[in-house]
């Protein structure tokens, strides 16, 4: 069963404690992202390499360069063109209940984490005119981890942070969510895979147009 609530999107504020994190093996996971003009570097985010030539962030933060496609949906999914300066991480569905580690950068420029885990129940943003499914966990999210991964045990990306739900208590009517300390949720490794097909599907057929362009 679903639910829904107005989403608060982490360019502000926090759910919970976050730490510094200093484990390598963890902060190579994702990278910093800034904004462009007009506001070139005023404001931070989160970023995951996808493959070789494009990373994954959160959509609604504004003046991101490199801008590549945007979800189809509407969901808070934005494809970056951005090069893998390592190894690409590996990408899996997440599985309900397990322990998870939400990570990102801080508005200081410094990695944060946290630690939850993932609750099997989807979640559509009131707030927003999209009807995507994402995902919920109960880590503690802060402003600049927007974008961030969301890491599982064995170091697996189970998909991108995008915000929270402050002052999250559980509805009476909800027994299963008994014990969610708060609501941080997550663009699930599904519909990223999902939007980057449609993207490479996009690219092919404007690929196709230019070719027949030429040769009319």
């Amino acid at each position: 069963m679903k639910w829904s609530f107005l989403l608060i999107l982490t360019l502000t504020g926090c759910n919970g404690w976050v730490s510094p994190e200093t484990d390598s093996r963890l902060t190579e996971r994702y990278f910093q992202v800034l904004s462009g003009p007009p506001l070139p570097g005023l404001l931070v985010a989160s970023a995951v390499q996808w493959n070789a030539d494009y990373a994954v962030t959160a959509a609604h933060t504004p003046f991101l360069m490199n801008q590549a496609y945007r979800c189809s949906t509407g969901c808070d999914l934005l494809f970056i063109a951005h090069k893998a300066a390592g190894e690409v991480p590996h990408w899996r569905d997440f599985r309900p209940g397990e322990q998870v580690t939400a990570i990102g950068s801080s508005t200081l420029m410094i990695p944060v984490s946290s630690q939850g885990r993932v609750w099997p129940v989807p979640f559509i943003n009131s707030g927003s005119q999209s009807t995507e499914r994402y995902g919920v966990h109960d880590a503690a999210m802060a402003k600049g981890m927007s974008g961030g991964p969301l890491l599982a045990g064995d170091g697996s990306v189970l998909g991108i942070n995008i915000g929270f739900h402050a002052g999250w208590t559980p509805p009476a009517n909800r027994p299963e969510l008994a014990g969610m300390e708060r609501l941080s949720v997550f663009v699930p490794y599904q519909v990223i895979q999902r939007e980057w097909l449609l993207f490479q599907e996009q690219t092919k057929r404007g690929a196709a147009r230019q070719f027949q362009a030429k040769n009319q």
